[in-house]
């Protein structure tokens, strides 16, 4: 700076000397372009886009720069596998567009045609685009926060994330128990998978946490472990269901429970269980296509997974009557509206309930 200061009084001065005049404005300033052009031009830098900004956003929280601000720890390998792939939806939209998507492009007009570009050409569904719309959001609102720019139309109301609540089975204490005496020991193979699944029928915990129960988890009756999604830490009581897989398995493995598997390949083993277990009834299931309602008949055991097994221990132990607050404590439901949308319970099924809870008062007051 004392550089420039002297630089700019050494042209002012000569330019007097010279002239006998003091320069206009117009004259100093073009005088002094010419002379501090080279040496005070800014180092040119490429210019942040929004799919670049995402692409080291996604960096920054695989590598930890970036936590999550509720459990003040790491992002779940989940949630970077989610921002890619919001990366690559608008990667393959600004090619099919022929135009570049940008920070400033980003109105309602770029979420009509990425809506439609979505739900009609990739045909995928509502609630994914749903997640695409949610993690955009959340890289503008980033963005913005670092000055990158000043576009706030994507907090207009109409840029909403499109929502349908899925149809989804959960299987039944009496399924649960057609599993568990299913004689599966001529196939190893699934009699391992089933194994495994119903310990994440009996535990409530997500595929990944109850593929990787460790030895440590395990303390008496009682499976401790941090979730991987939301690093809370819960406390499970063991099922006797799981007991007995525990000492079925004990001494051929570490933990003494099936040895663990992909996600894929369990879903695809499970269905062979199922089929195997009888589970052929359809089921009617209603899936958005292309922002199109579509309703199929599909047979029950193609539709088992390994998210089917959190979902029938949350149902399950609710028409048990399991306090709610106690099955949200496991299963991570931070609301009881979620919870309540979460759970498959029939209309039928919450009046027999419901006369049950009344049952027990009018017991109660028999006996007071």
């Amino acid at each position: 700076m004392e550089n420039i200061e002297a630089s700019v009084k050494s042209i002012y001065r000569t330019f007097i000397n010279e002239n006998k005049a003091y320069p206009s404005v117009d004259e100093l300033k073009r005088l002094i372009k010419a002379e501090l052009s080279d040496k005070t031009a800014p180092i040119s830098k490429e210019k942040v886009t929004i799919l670049k900004f995402i692409d080291q956003f996604i960096l920054d929280t695989k590598d930890g720069k970036r936590i999550n601000s509720k459990t003040k720890q790491r992002f779940a390998p989940g949630t970077h596998k989610a921002y890619q792939n919001t990366l690559k939806a608008l990667e393959r939209f600004e090619k099919y567009r022929k135009a570049k998507v940008d920070f400033e492009s980003i109105d309602l007009e770029f979420y009509s045609d990425f809506k439609d570009y979505m739900l009609q050409v990739e045909k995928i569904s509502n609630n994914y685009f749903g997640l695409h719309i949610k993690n955009l959001k959340l890289f503008l609102n980033e963005s913005a926060d670092q000055g990158l720019h000043n576009n706030q139309k994507h907090n207009h109301k109409n840029f909403i994330k499109l929502v349908n609540e899925a149809d989804a089975i959960y299987l039944g204490e009496e399924q649960l128990n057609t599993l568990y005496n299913l004689d599966l020991s001529p196939n190893k193979r699934l009699e391992r998978i089933r194994d495994l699944f119903l310990v994440g029928c009996w535990t409530g915990l997500r595929f990944s946490d109850f593929n990787a129960i460790c030895p440590k988890n395990i303390k008496g009756d009682m499976i401790e472990i941090e979730t991987k999604k939301t690093r809370e830490k819960v406390v499970i009581p063991i099922h006797d269901v799981v007991k007995n897989i525990m000492a079925k398995y004990a001494g051929l493995t570490e933990n003494s429970l099936p040895p663990s598997i992909s996600n894929v390949k369990m879903n695809e083993y499970m269905k062979e269980v199922g089929k195997v277990a009888g589970f052929t009834n359809l089921e009617q299931i209603r899936k958005f296509k292309g922002g199109v309602a579509i309703i199929e008949n599909i047979p029950l055991y193609n539709l088992i997974s390994t998210h089917t097994a959190r979902r029938s221990f949350a149902t399950n132990m609710y028409l048990l009557g399991v306090p709610t607050i106690s099955i949200m404590a496991i299963t991570g439901h931070r609301t009881e509206k979620a919870f309540l949308n979460y759970i498959k319970v029939t209309p039928n099924q919450h009046a027999v309930k419901l006369r049950e809870i009344w049952a027990r008062q009018a017991m109660k007051v028999a006996n007071s």
